[in-house]
Parts: structure tokens; C-alpha cells; sequence
């Protein structure tokens, strides 16, 4: 389905403008501006990509870039906000609640440059200032420098309007421009809240759209034209060292937001998730961490032969070859430790006591003990019914389920398998989802146990690839016989 018939006019005429304005700048700065416009060309023959060392170069504008669905919908959610100016907020089950929600004013982005820019919304005026220089974040001292980069980085025409309709004017005429230095230095221009609005909603429809089931894609070429004229080369932000840091390094999108209830303002970082392309994973296998369980009655023998268990296809179905190899000979497993004790252990440790014994536990109900599903929250309470930890009986069921909480909550903001965490969260404003209908919602830091009763009815335990992740195959290490399993957690869709 391709972009609304208006949609593309408002392009095809700014094409049109475009043309003449730069054919008039022609004329008018002759061979000076011929040398600028080489100079140009060698920086950005300069900053080329070369592919795989073949020595071709790679364009870095947005139109010739392809991206997955979850990479295109950190660009659609860019969009829905300056479009919208509002972010709601979602109850447990997803659904929106419309008398909670941020006020937008302001979206930051750092391109590859690492230049930073303001998105400024007024929602009043139905606009976007769109700010490259200390507007953006730097201090005054460095404008000059910011006005230095900036030159060149807008398109020299404005592809649409404030007002919606085909433009009349293009940036950087003598006549009114949209693109303009204001009284700081600091290089603007100014775009439509609603032509931002059209935007989202032709890369939304194309996103979902039957022509575009490969697993990678371009963009609407109106959707890139619109994109590239405020300055975005990348629909994902690059991380930048400074921003990671106050906003935190899983942070997908900075925002400005002025809370509806209280009228704050905060500066927060966001992840972002999507439900239109595969279910995005919560906690991430690792080959080097997995769980290691005792397998009691076994010898070398039994070993070498549960080892070369596979099917007519060459596969290692656990319940189809494993469980019952288990069964027939009577092996029992019981958790021993994790491999890699030196993270994996100490982070959860920054959870609670005890989280690597209930996650154990979990894996265990779920990949050898046969649970009938993978729910999350259906395995913690079958666990919870055991009581592996002894727990008092009256309180143990919401204890592991707080226990799973915290280990979930604790994997959405940052912490891993490997790599040593200090409990600190590194998303410190929420979750923005969008929904198969392209409703954009969050969970706000502030509405925290609505977000982990959330992802704890929302996510599964799923296996891993056995060849990939090294696990389901009997090791002997120092003369115990041990049972390593993988594992990753997933969003439900």
C-alpha cells in the first residue's frame, strides 16, 4: 500500500522548488560555489562506507539503507511523537489509558556526526523546530562550531510547509526561509506537527503492509525525503558516550516530556519495542553462561550414548529424544552452579539472594521437567507449588513471583549473562511499545509495577539453538557428570 496520494504531491512539488532553487544558487555563486560543492563531494567521498573491503562505497543517506521492522519502528515512534506531541500510558494488559500521559516537548537525537539535535514541539502552534547547535544541548561557547558542522547537513529545500500544503517557500531564499540562525547561532528550521503525523503513518502502513515480509527493507522514498530534510540519516540514534550515560545505555529514544499530572519536566531515555515484527528477547542466551545441573546415576558410558541421541532428521528434540533416554534409565538432575559464576552469578546476586536458585528452578520446570508451557508466569507458579527454596507455604507463591519480577525487570534495564552489572538501571524513563495497530503506549519509571506485572505476563521462556549456545550434551568435569542448558526469555509477541 503506498503513501496517501496528498503525501506524495507535497513531495513531488518540493522536488519541483528544490530544482529551481538550486539552479538559481548555479547562477548566482558560479565557480565559488561549484569549489564549495567539490569540497563537499571529497568530505563525503571521504566519510564513504566501504563494504565488506570490496572497496565499494556505501551511500549513507537514509533512502538507500535497509533495516529491520524493529529498526524502522524506533523511526515510526520519532514520528508519532512529533506528530502527536502526547505519549499514554498503558495499564497491565496494554491497553491505553487515556487520562494518563506525558506531554511531549522535546525529542533528542545524535546523529553519526555526534552532533546533537532538538526536536522542539509546539503543540499549540502545530509545529517542530527542528535545533542544530547549543539549541540542541551544546553551550554557547561551542555554536560557532555547531553552525561550522551544521552547513550542508539540511536539505536545501524544505519539503513541506508549516501549514500541510505544498510549500511556497524553500529554505535558504532570500524570502522567508524555514531554515534560518537564530539570535544564539544556532541553525533551525521549522516543520508541521502534522506533516510529521503523515510521516509515521506511511512508514507504519508499509511496515505492516503484505508487499513487505522480508525480513529487511527500505523505507517510502516520501517517508526518506521527509526524514532526511530534518536532519535524520539513521532510524536508530547512534549511542553516544554522553547521552548513554545520563540516559542510559538500553535507551532507544531521549525525550522531553512534561508529566499531564504534575506538569514536570524531565529528561528521560526510553527502549523501544514493537509487536509487528518477530517478539523481541528480554534476557539473551550466552554460549559462555549457561546453567550446569547434576545428572545423578550416570557413567561414561550412558554419556557416550545420550550424547549421539538424534532423530531421523539429525535433530536433538529434548521431549522427543532426551526425556525419554532420562526416564528409561532413571538419570535425575539437580542444579549445581552457572559456568560463568564470576558474572552471571554475582549480577543476580544485585537482584536478591537466592534469584540463581529460583532461576534454576524455573529452567529446570521448563526444559527437563516437562512443563506444559513456556509461560513465564504459568512456570514460576508451578515452581512456587515445590517450593524448592522452603518458603513459608503462606507467603511463597508471591514470593517467587516478586522474585521473577525482579530478575525480569532487572533484565530490561541492563543486566546480562556476561557482562558485569552494578544493579544500577540503565533506562531511566520506561518502555514505549507499539501496538499491531500502531498505537504507540509506555510504562513509566513512575508506574513501575504495572511494567512488571506486564512483562511477567507478557513474556515466555524459549529454547536455543543446542549447537549454537552449547548445551544439552552431558560433560564430565573433575568426575561429576554435569548437564549444561541455555536458555533466553522473550516477549510474547
Amino acid at each position: 500500500m503506498g503513501a496517501p496520494a496528498g503525501f506524495s504531491r507535497f513531495v513531488q512539488a518540493a522536488a519541483v522548488r528544490h530544482a529551481s532553487v538550486q539552479a538559481a544558487r548555479q547562477q548566482r555563486h558560479g565557480a565559488g560555489d561549484r569549489g564549495h560543492r567539490a569540497r563537499g563531494a571529497r568530505g563525503a567521498r571521504g566519510a564513504g562506507l566501504t563494504e565488506r573491503g570490496k572497496g565499494r562505497r556505501v551511500s549513507k543517506r537514509i533512502h538507500d539503507q535497509e533495516y529491520n521492522r524493529g529498526e524502522w519502528a524506533e523511526l515510526y515512534v520519532f514520528l508519532r511523537l512529533l506528530g502527536t506531541g502526547r505519549l499514554h500510558a498503558a495499564d497491565s494488559e496494554l491497553d491505553c489509558k487515556p487520562d494518563s500521559f506525558l506531554e511531549v516537548s522535546k525529542v533528542l537525537r545524535c546523529e553519526a556526526s555526534g552532533e546533537p539535535l532538538a526536536y522542539e514541539v509546539d503543540s499549540v502552534a502545530g509545529t517542530v523546530t527542528v535545533r542544530r547547535g547549543c539549541g540542541a544541548g551544546e553551550t554557547p561557547k561551542s555554536a560557532e562550531r555547531g553552525m561550522a558542522a551544521c552547513k550542508g547537513e539540511f536539505p536545501q529545500a524544505s519539503l513541506f510547509s508549516c501549514d500541510g500544503a505544498a510549500p511556497t517557500l524553500a529554505a535558504g531564499t532570500d524570502d522567508a526561509p524555514l531554515e534560518r540562525v537564530d539570535g544564539e547561532g544556532c541553525c533551525e528550521r521549522v516543520v508541521s506537527m502534522a506533516d510529521c503525523e503523515r510521516a509515521a503513518h506511511g512508514l507504519f502502513r508499509h511496515l505492516v503492509s503484505s508487499e513487505s515480509r522480508a525480513k529487511t527493507m527500505h523505507a517510502p522514498a516520501e517517508v526518506c525525503d521527509f526524514v532526511d530534510s530534518i536532519g535524520v540519516r539513521n532510524p536508530k540514534a547512534p549511542g553516544v558516550q554522553g547521552r548513554d550515560k545520563a540516559y542510559g545505555g538500553k535507551a532507544d529514544i531521549v525525550i522531553e516530556t512534561r508529566d499531564g499530572r504534575n506538569a514536570l519536566v524531565n529528561r528521560m531515555g526510553f527502549s523501544v519495542k514493537s509487536q509487528f515484527g518477530s517478539p523481541a528477547t528480554l534476557f539473551n542466551a550466552s554460549p559462555s553462561a549457561p546453567l550446569l545441573y547434576w545428572v545423578a546415576h550416570c557413567d561414561d558410558a550412558l554419556m557416550k550414548e545420550f550424547n549421539a541421541l538424534h532423530d531421523a532428521r539429525g535433530n536433538r528434540g529434548w521431549f522427543a529424544c532426551c526425556q525419554p533416554f532420562f526416564d528409561r534409565h532413571g538419570l535425575r538432575v539437580s542444579f549445581a552452579r552457572a559456568r560463568n559464576a564470576g558474572s552471571f552469578e554475582r549480577n543476580l546476586l544485585f537482584v536478591r539472594e537466592g534469584m540463581l536458585e529460583i532461576i534454576a528452578a524455573c529452567v529446570r520446570e521448563r526444559f527437563i521437567g516437562g512443563a506444559p508451557t513456556s509461560d513465564v508466569a504459568a512456570v514460576t507458579a508451578s515452581v512456587a507449588e515445590q517450593n524448592p527454596m522452603r518458603y513459608p507455604p503462606a507467603v511463597a507463591s508471591a514470593v517467587y513471583e516478586k522474585a521473577m519480577k525482579d530478575f525480569l525487570y532487572a533484565a530490561f534495564s541492563g543486566m546480562s549473562a556476561t557482562k558485569p552489572w552494578d544493579g544500577v538501571e540503565q533506562v531511566n524513563g520506561g518502555y514505549i511499545v507499539v501496538k499491531p495497530d500502531g498505537d504507540v503506549l509506555c510504562y513509566h519509571a513512575n508506574d513501575r509495577e504495572e511494567f512488571r506485572e506486564y512483562l511477567f505476563r507478557n513474556t515466555v521462556f524459549e529454547y536455543v539453538s543446542a549447537k549454537k549456545y552449547g548445551w544439552s550434551l552431558i560433560e564430565k568435569i573433575d568426575g561429576e557428570y554435569l548437564l549444561p542448558v541455555n536458555f533466553s526469555i522473550r516477549f510474547k509477541k
